[in-house]
């Protein structure tokens, strides 16, 4: 039997390309919490997401392109497997991924002899001999199901936030954890002070003494339910906040690029330099200013592009997403 796995990443699908050697293994590598996803046409699609992943060191554009599109292909062509696993974790970046990769098999026309198997804890940890253990977890994907996928990767495409807060109030068969990682998502938008969940995260461990990015990095990790920031994201973050117009913190070596991480003199340098607030970072983790007065906000959440002219906010204390002021 011709079975097709499709899994978050190379960690986990060495895993099990290692466990299920019969198996063609298919990891989706897009971060799809961060940069646009907008709803467009297939190879549009393509096109805008190899242009924001591309690092221009390992992976170029046309590089990520041609991944891209092997990989759709390849989802095309199910018909050429007896059954497809989705195996996903239950962080944003895995729920984001099995919405879209659910919603492509429906386009493509795939109903049956498709399963999920929603892991309550990183897949990259676990050992080969020891992976098997969740498939009791196994959901055949049913009707409610693709319908759910369908309307949230929707939701998450459109150009205002309205339809992905909605979708998160309902009822999610299937899927235990996607409500948790859509609200995690709306998380990190601005608060009343400027700040995400990430931003604040940040900011909160450096007053308190953690100070080198590498220390921090995994700080911020481990105060997540689950976590989901890679490198890039995490210091790209981190690089915003010290080179705003009016800085909040301060002892980054250079803004962040992706080459950074691929030298390893500058990575040293980056990872190791001690960083402090500034008085107006303090200011700003202490609810005295708006971060979105004196900076600039500009980053997109799905479809939407978060700016100071389309400022999105989310109102911690209420749990409610702010929309902008007309």
């Amino acid at each position: 039997m011709a079975t097709l796995i499709i899994t978050n990443g190379d960690i986990a699908a060495g895993t099990l390309a290692t466990a299920r050697p019969e198996a063609t293994i298919l990891p989706w590598r897009d971060v799809l919490h961060d940069g646009p996803v907008r709803e467009l046409s297939a190879e549009e699609f393509r096109a805008e997401r190899a242009a924001f992943l591309a690092d221009g060191v390992v992976n170029t554009v046309q590089s990520v392109t041609a991944e891209l599109t092997e990989r759709d292909a390849l989802v095309a062509g199910h018909h050429g497997f007896d059954r497809i696993e989705l195996w996903f974790e239950h962080d944003l970046y895995d729920q984001l991924q099995i919405v879209q990769v659910v919603d492509m098999l429906v386009a493509a026309g795939r109903r049956q002899d498709l399963y999920h198997i929603p892991s309550p804890r990183h897949l990259g940890p676990i050992p080969p001999d020891r992976i098997g253990e969740l498939e009791k977890l196994t959901l055949p994907v049913n009707a409610a199901m693709f319908s759910t996928a369908s309307a949230v990767w929707s939701a998450y495409r459109q150009p205002a936030l309205n339809a992905l807060d909605a979708v998160r109030k309902e009822p999610i068969a299937g899927f235990p954890f996607l409500g948790h990682a859509i609200h995690r998502a709306l998380q990190d938008l601005p608060d009343a002070n400027g700040l995400t969940r990430t931003e604040r995260q940040m900011l909160y461990s450096i007053d308190r003494g953690l100070t080198l990015p590498g220390v921090l990095f995994a700080r911020v990790l481990n105060m997540e339910e689950a976590a989901f920031l890679g490198d890039w994201g995490f210091y790209s973050r981190l690089s915003n906040l010290a080179f705003a117009a009016v800085p909040l913190i301060t002892g980054l070596t250079e803004r962040f690029e992706p080459a950074v991480m691929h030298d390893d003199k500058r990575r040293k340098a980056y990872v190791t330099t001690p960083l402090a607030l500034t008085t107006y970072g303090a200011e700003v983790l202490a609810g005295n200013e708006d971060r979105a007065a004196r900076n600039v906000i500009d980053f997109w959440l799905g479809g939407t592009r978060v700016t100071n002219d389309n400022l999105w906010r989310w109102n911690d204390k209420t749990e409610t997403l702010v929309a902008p002021r007309k």
